[in-house]
């Protein structure tokens, strides 16, 4: 099961127990095989060292979590160029499903979430995709 695993779904994983970190912890078991892209880790490792949002973890630190995520993704080389989505960041997330033969996407992102399906790419939330894998 090839899927792109959102920032904000990420950061949930990251920092907190609950759906998001059972999802992680079945791509490091390789039950699922998570795509990712330089310019979506670039999006997350901004996300976790700015100044202006809440985590403002060290730059060190940043770099061993993008060290982590690299070991147990497989990077996908962009190719394609979307233009679907009024916010670029999540054009970036399409592309890395759209370009890593993704069977799904899981988001917490409201404008991903009301696309439901990209080019046959199911979008999900984490909830509903853990629920759907557990059942």
């Amino acid at each position: 099961m090839r899927v792109v695993i959102d920032t904000n779904v990420l950061i949930s994983a990251i920092f907190w127990a609950g759906k998001p970190k059972l999802l992680l912890n079945s791509v490091r078991r390789g039950e699922i095989t998570f795509l990712t892209s330089e310019t979506l880790l670039a999006e997350l490792k901004e996300v976790l060292t700015s100044k202006d949002k809440p985590f403002r973890i060290s730059t060190g630190e940043a770099d061993k979590i993008m060290n982590h995520l690299k070991d147990i993704a497989e990077l996908v080389n962009t190719l394609n160029i979307v233009a679907v989505c009024r916010d670029e960041d999540d054009n970036r997330v399409l592309e890395c499903a759209l370009d890593g033969s993704a069977e799904y996407i899981i988001t917490g992102d409201k404008d991903l979430l009301d696309l439901k399906i990209f080019k046959g790419i199911k979008i999900m939330s984490v909830g509903d995709f853990t629920d759907w894998l557990c059942e």
